[in-house]
């Protein structure tokens, strides 16, 4: 239902959500981390800004936020990936091609000192650019590099793109950082894993976005509903490689094998069977898919009390215009017991339409999300160039 409180056009699955603006003119807002104080910091417009609300008016506008970093000269500009170190002592940020840091004390919102280079020549250029960045509790540095084409099967492509690459980070750096090719595969065969979080028990979450197009013979067309977006455990033991590339994950396929089967991609050169694509020896499989072409970028558990979802995941859909009409650009909640993802993901906010949710026409296209230390969860928007908080009014 809509709420006259929140955003106009929004839907919420529960009449106490409300979501409301907290900050606008942040161009092309993408990754978000808090700091120990409680400023979030927000990669927008190829700069690190740290913003605050000195007025706890709940809005942090134009005098409330100060540029911590920029793009460094002659290199590519920062444009997704923004994190604190464990201790807080660095704050870093990417590029397509490069990781730098810049020092960091507990309430500075200016970077003093130059930025050090921490990881460099990831593969820039075509495919998809985004570098998340996430830190593991021992201060490893953990970076996603997405697939140069929709499904990639050139040996070059597969053996640096398609992965989640793990650092240790010496200290002190070694000049011009560390190759990104020294460091760990630590997860592969993922085409697109934007959205990286741990969790409060140390387990490492990612959602995936699959390709745009499948096709078997015996199904016809099925790519409206397929593949499934992902949601992985990358630390899982057994196999860390995630199929693409060879296989994909059903959502919904009528006469297929239910949600998560995989089947092997069809057609292509270096094909694999549907039977290598579900022997776990070879793949890992989700452990949760959502609808295909959501083109999920974020995913935190939410980890606060004053929402009823402690200890669930909480998953930001930024929507695709594969499909007409296009879905996805939403909020949705994935229901954790245990090491298990239980029952469907549900939708938790989206745009309003005769008192119902309407994929795909959201003025809003989520990408991060994070949980703030009040408890309410902040969305990061790169198509209205905003920063929501949504809450819960008892």
């Amino acid at each position: 239902m809509a709420d006259a409180g929140a955003h106009p056009g929004t839907w919420l699955a529960d009449p106490h959500l409300c979501l409301t603006v907290f900050a606008t003119g942040l161009t092309n807002a993408r990754q978000m981390a808090f700091a120990p104080n409680g400023d979030l910091f927000v990669e927008a417009d190829a700069k690190v800004f740290a913003l605050f609300d000195a007025d706890h008016d709940g809005v942090s506008n134009a005098s409330e936020r100060a540029i911590f970093a920029a793009s460094i000269e002659d290199r590519a500009p920062l444009n997704h990936g923004v994190a604190f170190s464990p201790d807080h002592a660095w704050v870093y940020a990417s590029s397509d091609a490069t990781v730098f840091r810049w020092p960091y004390a507990v309430g500075s919102r200016a970077a003093t000192g130059s930025p050090e280079i921490v990881v460099d020549k990831m593969p820039a250029g075509d495919g998809h650019v985004s570098r998340t960045l996430v830190f593991d509790s021992a201060g490893r540095l953990y970076v996603n590099v997405g697939s140069e084409g929709d499904v990639d099967q050139a040996p070059e492509a597969l053996a640096l793109r398609g992965q989640v690459r793990r650092f240790t980070l010496p200290s002190p750096l070694p000049p011009g950082g560390l190759d990104y090719g020294a460091g760990e595969v630590f997860a592969s065969g993922m085409r697109n894993e934007v959205g990286l979080a741990f969790d409060s028990k140390g387990r490492l979450w990612g959602v995936e976005n699959g390709s745009d197009s499948v096709y078997l013979p015996q199904f016809g067309n099925i790519a409206d509903d397929n593949p499934g977006e992902e949601i992985n455990r990358l630390e899982l033991p057994g196999s860390r490689d995630f199929g693409h590339g060879f296989c994909w994950s059903e959502f919904a396929i009528d006469g297929g094998g239910g949600p998560r089967t995989q089947w092997a991609y069809w057609g292509y050169p270096l094909a694999q069977t549907d039977a290598w694509c579900r022997d776990p020896k070879n793949v890992q499989g989700p452990s949760a898919v959502m609808h295909g072409h959501w083109a999920c970028l974020g995913v935190a558990e939410y980890t606060g009390r004053s929402l009823p979802w402690n200890g669930d995941l909480l998953v930001t859909s930024h929507g695709s215009s594969f499909l007409a009409p296009p879905v996805g650009r939403l909020l949705a909640r994935a229901h954790v017991v245990g090491d298990a993802i239980v029952g469907p993901i549900t939708p938790l906010v989206g745009h309003a339409v005769d008192g119902g949710l309407e994929q795909g026409t959201w003025d809003v296209r989520p990408v991060d999300i994070r949980t703030g230390p009040e408890g309410a969860v902040y969305v990061s928007d790169d198509l209205g160039h905003r920063i929501f908080r949504l809450g819960y009014k008892p």
